[in-house]
C-alpha cells in the first residue's frame, strides 16, 4: 500500500512541475475522456445543426427536419429557432463538412472539456493552489449538473455549456487584466449562448474599477469592455430584426401553444413564479419508490444543494472583494431566472444554476480551506457520486420520470 502511495505521490509531483499549457491539456483530455464515456446518443433536439445549415445557405430560418423540432416558431412562411445562435455558429465548419448528420452532442462534450480546463485556470488565478484547485475543478466538471447537461447536448443543454465556457473565459481574462474589449466580446459570446448571463456585467466593471487607481484609465477600459459587449448585443438585435422585423426578441412569445401552457398562465415572466423556483432550488427531491432502489431522478430536477452538497461552502469563509463581486453577479442573474414560468425541466439538478455556476465556484473556493480537510473532500466526493447517479440512471438506463 505504501508503494502505491509513493507512486501516486511521484506522479503528482511530476504533474505539478509541468508547464501551464500541459496542465490545461491534461485536464481537458481527462475531462473529455469522462464526457465521452458518459455521452448519450445523438440528441434528437439538434436545433443548432439545422440552424448552422441555414446560416451556410444564407438563411435565418431552418428547413427539412429542423421544421418539426420542439419550440420551432413558424413566422411569415419561415421556421425559426428561438434560442440564441452561438452553438450554431460554432457548428458551422462541421455542418459544412458533414451536413446535418453531425452529432450535436460531440460539440457539447468538446466545449465542456474546455470549460473544465478554463475553470481550473480561473481558480488558479484567484490564488487557489495545488490539489485544492484540482478538487474544485472536479467538483465543477463532475459534481454539478454540468456533467449531465454536457453529456446530453440537446438544444437546451448545449447552449448552457457554451455559456459556461465563454463566461468562464471572460472571467479568466478579467482576472489576468487582459484586453477589456476581448473580455466584452467573450461575455457577448456567452450572451449569444444564454441571454441571462449578460446580467453579470457589473462583475467585470467592478474588476476594471479595482484594477486602476485613476478615473481616466478606468473609464477608458470600461468603454472598451462595453464596446466589445455592445457589438455582440447589436449583432443579436440585428438577428432579431432579420427574423421578426423588430429589434426585440419576440421568439419566445411566438412559440406555438405557449399561451395555453399551464406553466405560463401569467406570461413567460412573472413574480408569481418565484415560489416554484425557490422550491426547485432548495427542496426538490428525487422520486421515492416503494422498493429497491427506493428513489430515482425526477425530470423536474433536483435541489441545488442535493445535486451539489459541496455548494454549502459558498456561505463559509471570509469575504474578500472578488467573492463579493461574484455574489453580486449571482444576485444580478437570479431575478430573470426565478421569474421564468418553468424551472428548467426536463433536467437533472437545477440547470438554470449553470448561468451563474462559474461565480459559485469562486464562492466555494473562498469557503474551503487552503488544505482541504476530510469534510470538504467528503462533500466533493458525495457531489460527484450524486451526479454519477444522475448520469447513469438517465443516460444509461432512462430510469427517470416526472
Amino acid at each position: 500500500m505504501s508503494k502505491i502511495r509513493q507512486e501516486i505521490s511521484r506522479v503528482y509531483r511530476r504533474a505539478v512541475s509541468l508547464r501551464l499549457r500541459w496542465k490545461l491539456l491534461i485536464i481537458a483530455l481527462v475531462s473529455l475522456l469522462v464526457f465521452v464515456l458518459s455521452k448519450g446518443p445523438p440528441p434528437g433536439q439538434n436545433h443548432f445543426v439545422y440552424l448552422a445549415e441555414a446560416f451556410l445557405h444564407g438563411k435565418l430560418g431552418v428547413s427539412g427536419g429542423g421544421t418539426v423540432l420542439a419550440e420551432i416558431v413558424p413566422f411569415h412562411g419561415n421556421y425559426y429557432v428561438v434560442y440564441p445562435p452561438m452553438p450554431a455558429i460554432l457548428l458551422l465548419p462541421f455542418v459544412a463538412l458533414f451536413g446535418t448528420t453531425v452529432d450535436q452532442g460531440l460539440m457539447s462534450i468538446f466545449l465542456a472539456c474546455l470549460a473544465v480546463a478554463a475553470t481550473w485556470l480561473m481558480l488558479k488565478k484567484t490564488g487557489v493552489k495545488g490539489s485544492k484547485a484540482l478538487w474544485l475543478t472536479a467538483l465543477f466538471g463532475f459534481g454539478t449538473c454540468f456533467w449531465f447537461i454536457a453529456s446530453v447536448g440537446s438544444a437546451w443543454y448545449i447552449e448552457q455549456v457554451s455559456a459556461v465556457l465563454f463566461l468562464t473565459l471572460a472571467i479568466v481574462l478579467a482576472l489576468y487584466k487582459k484586453n477589456p474589449l476581448v473580455i466584452g466580446v467573450l461575455l457577448g459570446f456567452a450572451f449569444l449562448s444564454r441571454l441571462p448571463v449578460v446580467l453579470s456585467f457589473p462583475f467585470f466593471l467592478l474588476l476594471i474599477y479595482e484594477q486602476n487607481s485613476a478615473w481616466k484609465p478606468r473609464l477608458k477600459q470600461a468603454a472598451y469592455f462595453l464596446l466589445g459587449l455592445g457589438i455582440i448585443v447589436a449583432v443579436y438585435e440585428l438577428y432579431n430584426f432579420g427574423r421578426w422585423g423588430v429589434f426585440s426578441d419576440l421568439g419566445y412569445y411566438l412559440i406555438p401553444g405557449i399561451q395555453q401552457d399551464p406553466s405560463f398562465t401569467n406570461g413567460i415572466f412573472n413574480l408569481s413564479y418565484i415560489p416554484r423556483h425557490i422550491y426547485a432550488i432548495f427542496f426538490q427531491g428525487p422520486i421515492l419508490l416503494d422498493k429497491f432502489p427506493y428513489f430515482k431522478p425526477n425530470w423536474m430536477g433536483l435541489g441545488l444543494f442535493f445535486t451539489t452538497p459541496a455548494f454549502i461552502y459558498i456561505f463559509k469563509g471570509p469575504w474578500n472583494r472578488l467573492s463579493k463581486y461574484a455574489a453580486l453577479a449571482v444576485v444580478c442573474i437570479l431575478p430573470i431566472l426565478i421569474t421564468h414560468g418553468t424551472v428548467g425541466f426536463t433536467q437533472f439538478g437545477y440547470r438554470f444554476s449553470l448561468d451563474f455556476t462559474p461565480f459559485l465556484m469562486l464562492l466555494v473556493a473562498k469557503g474551503m480551506r487552503e488544505n482541504l480537510g476530510w469534510e470538504e473532500k467528503i462533500l466533493i466526493i458525495l457531489s460527484v457520486q450524486v451526479n454519477l447517479w444522475g448520469v447513469v440512471s438517465i443516460i444509461g438506463f432512462n430510469f427517470v420520470s416526472f
